[in-house]
């Protein structure tokens, strides 16, 4: 990355061309999401209960089913692109940063992203399933289900992202001890906090508020703030 100094009018226009760039990969992605819209509704449908897997989504109104399609596909779109997202934003910013910080920042991407899709894989493979699971059975079968497909999807959506986020802790735990922000040897003795803290983290991460929920993330919170520790050891 070049150090050579730009005007303000400069920036501005990298900053065009930047976003730009992001939007239109947002649009194709969204494009390509809108158009597999019933290959995505199905996948979304997994960590239902097998007996509500084949129920039809609910919606009122003509407008809502072309809202419905097209929240589905931004979201698809955003959760595809953003990997590239990311690193225009951390490119146009870069010259901001020290020589040192830069390093750090580029080294750091893709496991940024790597660390976002594990916690949204986690979330839809283990965590969802187990939620959805407990909060319908609170029903005992005495209330009738209907799904309505805004609210599903966007408890889906918050969920993913939810965990995709919390999952970057470990990278800005590494980072805070790696640019000496915080001392790892006091954040080591104070490991009841984190643990505390993991798990007020994991109450406040989690849409659904499910014991279920909460208890899965604090406990993964925790063993997250462990390997951090492991990793910072030898740095």
């Amino acid at each position: 990355m070049s150090d050579v100094e730009m005007s303000f009018l400069e920036h501005l226009d990298e900053f065009r061309r930047r976003l730009i760039s992001s939007f239109l990969v947002l649009v194709v992605a969204t494009m390509a999401c809108y158009i597999f819209f019933q290959p995505i509704l199905d996948f979304v449908k997994l960590p239902l209960p097998d007996e509500l897997r084949d129920l039809q989504f609910t919606v009122f109104g003509f407008m809502q089913v072309f809202m419905v399609r097209f929240k589905l596909a931004i979201i698809g779109g955003f959760i595809v692109t953003s990997p590239y997202i990311i690193y225009q934003v951390l490119a146009f910013f870069a010259p901001a940063f020290h020589e040192k910080e830069r390093k750090y920042v580029f080294t750091i991407l893709p496991v940024m992203v790597a660390l976002f899709f594990t916690g949204v894989a986690f979330a839809f493979y283990v965590v969802l399933p187990a939620a959805i699971t407990w909060l319908y059975g609170q029903g005992q079968g005495q209330l009738e289900f209907l799904m309505k497909a805004d609210d599903y999807i966007g408890f889906v959506s918050l969920f993913l992202i939810s965990f995709g986020v919390v999952f970057e802790t470990p990278l800005v735990i590494v980072l805070l001890i790696k640019l000496g922000i915080v001392d790892r040897r006091k954040l080591r003795e104070n490991w009841r906090i984190a643990y505390v803290a993991s798990f007020v983290i994991a109450a406040m991460a989690t849409p659904d508020w499910s014991i279920v929920s909460m208890s899965i993330l604090g406990v993964v919170l925790v063993l997250l703030f462990e390997l951090s520790m492991l990793f910072t050891r030898w740095l």
